[in-house]
């Protein structure tokens, strides 16, 4: 299919900020190409349910983690493998070197909302981020490297290192998230967790140990890869270098 009526395909208004990224991606990349070809009905169908900027920039964040592993020769790259039912699987699942597989969940990190509620003793990333992550755990499979992706607007998150640019204070919010949820955890305050979606204490460390890795991406700031000491599935050292790029 030609490029043109690719875009066409997918995108009612090729004039839109998306559309004009996507298009880029399709004539920079011959593999991103590819993808895009073999989606174009999911990506399509994605585009026309949207109703509002901030679908449009979940989707972009969503593609250019696309964009990204199609990069990579040795990634084989599949879109929403385990496809949308009542219980979501991750966003993509990638072969590496013909016999390490990992899947890779994308979320977008929003701007603070008014009214959001925040845990007692957490600053605005961690109780944001906190919440992320729980949401994002049950969305995992088991016996499988996990990647969590993480994808911050330009819009500044507040915080003690602020000054130094909204990827170093998110930076910071991540560790902070972490670390709150670990404390929690270790005193087994099981209502936390089950405001949160599961069972108890018990029931979140069974799903953190499903995730491998976060790799969180701001405008500001290169790409920062945190790996979970305690994930069943660790990330082989020459993934986790690829990812750190």
């Amino acid at each position: 299919m030609p490029a043109g009526d690719l875009l066409a395909y997918i995108f009612t208004n090729t004039r839109l900020p998306l559309a004009v990224q996507f298009a880029q991606w399709v004539h920079s990349s011959p593999r991103f190409r590819a993808f895009a070809e073999t989606y174009r009905d999911k990506i399509r169908k994605k585009v026309r349910t949207i109703t509002d900027a901030e679908g449009y920039r979940d989707l972009q964040a969503e593609l250019a983690t696309a964009y990204f592993l199609v990069l990579e020769r040795r990634f084989l790259v599949e879109y929403e493998k385990y496809g949308v039912g009542k219980q979501r699987g991750p966003d993509f699942s990638i072969t590496y070197k013909t016999h390490t597989r990992f899947d890779v969940e994308v979320t977008r990190l929003r701007g603070l909302r008014g009214g959001q509620v925040r845990e007692a003793g957490a600053g605005p990333e961690a109780g944001k981020l906190v919440n992320t992550l729980c949401a994002k755990l049950e969305q995992l499979p088991p016996s499988m490297i996990n990647i969590l992706v993480l994808a911050a607007d330009d819009a500044p998150y507040s915080g003690e290192d602020a000054s130094a640019g909204s990827g170093h204070a998110l930076a910071s919010g991540l560790r902070s998230a972490v670390t709150l949820l670990q404390e929690r955890a270790k005193r087994k305050d099981d209502e936390f967790f089950t405001r949160r979606g599961f069972l108890g204490a018990r029931d979140f460390l069974r799903h953190y140990g499903r995730l491998s890795a976060i790799r969180l991406i701001t405008p500001d700031a290169p790409p920062v890869l945190w790996l979970q000491p305690q994930a069943r599935h660790p990330l082989p050292p020459d993934l986790a270098t690829l990812l750190r790029r």
